[in-house]
């Protein structure tokens, strides 16, 4: 189906870190407590065009999640910090 990350509990684990990259593309994430418990914790976006930096998005960690690079994202990331042991599936 994908690649699968393994995101620890309290630090931050990167999913995505795209340099020079200015196709548009789509991932679905689906994140997984290794407990078996609801995900919770945060996730950080960052997008940049070309030279010029944009503020990073912050958002709550789902269970299910898209992402969208754009045409102009020439620098992507995104990174999760799970309050417990996550899985991330990408697929």
């Amino acid at each position: 189906m994908g690649r699968k990350v393994i995101c620890p509990a309290g630090q931050w684990t990167t999913i995505f870190d795209h340099m020079f990259v200015q196709l548009p593309r789509t991932w679905t994430v689906s994140f997984a407590a290794k407990d078996g418990g609801a995900v919770a914790g945060e996730i950080q976006e960052k997008r940049s065009s070309w030279i010029i930096p944009n503020p990073p998005t912050i958002l709550p960690l789902e269970s299910t999640m898209n992402f969208r690079r754009g045409w102009w994202n020439t620098f992507y990331s995104v990174r999760v910090k799970p309050t417990r042991d996550v899985i991330a599936q990408i697929g």
